[in-house]
């Protein structure tokens, strides 16, 4: 496993800067477009696929037009989308599986055409995969469960990120989601306390251990379709509004800059 500044070195310097100039060029393209979320984790069992999932079903059955992006070759993503609309869901959402790092960009750019809102799964932390996702983004989504393990390989990916944003030169949001937590215990709480201590950036919503997760994942669905007034379906709802909230925020503070500049010129 690499770690961010050692993943710099695995990159030879000319390989590296053709990836972000390429990113740097078709970024902007993609942000007038839609909203780009990458969520990516290279711990297993953190929640990464679930939390990608959940986004896209509650997002898209709120009216939202979701584009959907599997860059892992394992298609756990895929198999969930196929499964859910065997049963008639997921109808709404523009899928694509591509594990091909050199087509990530031009897929996402694709599918922004017409979606509002594009969230790109992306499995492992030292893959050119996570640099490209990380360096289209407006905001990186790192599931984590409460666990030391966890949260170091979470500074990993935010190491990544950082790369991404020094070869693009640009600003990508990134925070932890804490996943899979048990509501009420110690240790929770414990962690919780610890990484504020630290100003560890943290979504506040936490999504929870529920047995609808699996229940819902089996059936080919989310909470959201299988159990709408569930807590799981309340708990993604919570996430959604909030990531969604955070997106539309930094959009509306980066046009505002970007007129008081026009008028300043």
């Amino acid at each position: 496993m690499l770690s961010g500044c050692l993943f710099a070195m695995w990159l030879s310097a000319h390989e590296a800067t053709c990836i972000l100039t390429n990113v740097a060029i078709q970024q902007g393209a993609i942000m007038k477009q839609a909203f780009i979320v990458t969520v990516s984790s290279s711990k297993g069992g953190a929640g990464k696929t679930s939390t990608t999932m959940g986004l896209a079903d509650y997002w898209s059955k709120r009216g939202m037009r979701v584009g959907l992006i599997d860059t892992d070759p394992n298609r756990s993503l895929a198999r969930w989308i196929e499964k859910g609309r065997e049963k008639g869901e997921f109808a709404d959402i523009a899928f694509q599986h591509e594990p091909d790092d050199k087509k990530i960009i031009a897929t996402a750019r694709e599918l922004s055409r017409d979606s509002d809102v594009v969230l790109i799964d992306v499995a492992g932390i030292a893959s050119i995969s996570l640099l490209k996702a990380a360096g289209i983004a407006d905001l990186v989504i790192i599931p984590a469960q409460p666990n030391e393990d966890d949260f170091l390989e979470a500074i990993n990916t935010r190491n990544i990120v950082r790369e991404a944003m020094e070869l693009t030169d640009r600003v990508v949001a990134c925070k932890t989601v804490i996943t899979r937590a048990r509501p009420g215990t110690v240790v929770l709480k414990h962690i919780l306390a610890q990484l504020e201590k630290l100003k560890f950036p943290l979504f506040e919503t936490v999504l929870y251990e529920r047995t609808v997760f699996p229940q819902a994942r089996f059936m080919g669905q989310t909470p959201i379709g299988y159990a709408p007034g569930s807590d799981g379906a309340r708990n993604i709802a919570e996430f959604g509004d909030e990531v969604m909230g955070m997106l539309t925020t930094m959009r509306a503070q980066k046009e505002m800059q970007q007129s008081d500049s026009s008028v300043a010129a």
